[in-house]
């Protein structure tokens, strides 16, 4: 068994940050705001994120929920559905992950898979590091730098894993910066993954949360780079969030299957 390395101890959980309830929905693009998709992002509970996605072809919508661990702020558990405007869902992805061992265990469809995690926190990109967006309000000295294990589904078919581990990015503070009118603390992010370019983050002073993000590389190959944006946040129980997300898929357009 393999020994990971740990940045897990410059975190401190904090009930309170939470912001359980709040429904943060972000502008997912490239960088120069082409192809915009929707997110809606709410923590159902103290661990349950709960992810909606709507892209621009509007046909289905991807449904994302993570548990999150905060002994070692990461998702120890999430699963993805599509889901079609008529309210249908049909799975997608499962994934677990072993702290004990340091793996990370995907399901999709029938094929199933073992990764190996090698720095902790880790995030998963092609999530839009939404994890780590949940887990940043807990940094204990957020003017410093923070290493995390970066995770990305296998887009390549010729290769037959369906994680990688992409090994360490680095978060560096830069310093304070206004970002859509809110006081923020900039970022670089850096890495090997990042092919020697660099990203951006701003994130919130007084919430925690990411404003904006944006990083030269594509989490998802339907895109060139990535931005990450927030537009607003509301509050929301659970049966306003349930109507809200019911009149969303209802505005997906139906496919004829015949």
């Amino acid at each position: 068994m393999h020994t990971p390395t740990s940045a897990t101890h410059q975190f401190k959980y904090q009930p309170e940050k939470n912001r359980r309830g709040i429904m943060y929905q972000y502008t997912k693009s490239n960088v120069d705001g082409s192809a915009p998709a929707r997110v809606y992002i709410r923590m159902a509970d103290e661990y349950v994120i709960d992810v909606w996605k709507f892209e621009s072809h509007n046909f289905d919508a991807a449904h994302v929920q993570a548990r999150m661990n905060w002994d070692f702020f990461s998702t120890e558990q999430l699963d993805s559905w599509v889901v079609t405007s008529d309210g249908a869902s049909r799975p997608q992805a499962r994934m677990n992950v072993s702290f004990e061992e340091a793996v990370v265990t995907v399901q999709i469809q029938h094929m199933e898979g073992k990764t190996e995690i090698g720095h902790f926190p880790f995030h998963i990109y092609n999530f839009d590091f939404i994890s780590l967006n949940m887990s940043l309000p807990h940094w204990v000295n957020p003017e410093s730098e923070l290493s995390i294990g970066v995770v990305q589904p296998n887009f390549n078919p010729e290769i037959r894993s369906l994680l990688n581990y992409e090994g360490i990015a680095t978060l560096k503070f830069i310093g304070n910066e206004k970002r859509n009118g809110t006081p923020c603390r900039k970022y670089s992010l850096e890495g090997q993954w990042l092919n020697g370019q660099a990203g951006q983050l701003w994130v919130s002073q007084t919430e925690g949360h990411i404003e904006d993000m944006e990083i030269p590389i594509p989490d998802n190959p339907d895109w060139d780079d990535f931005k990450f944006n927030l537009v607003s946040t509301q509050s929301m129980d659970d049966a306003q969030w349930e109507q809200f997300i019911s009149t969303e898929i209802k505005k997906l357009t139906p496919v004829d299957d015949e």
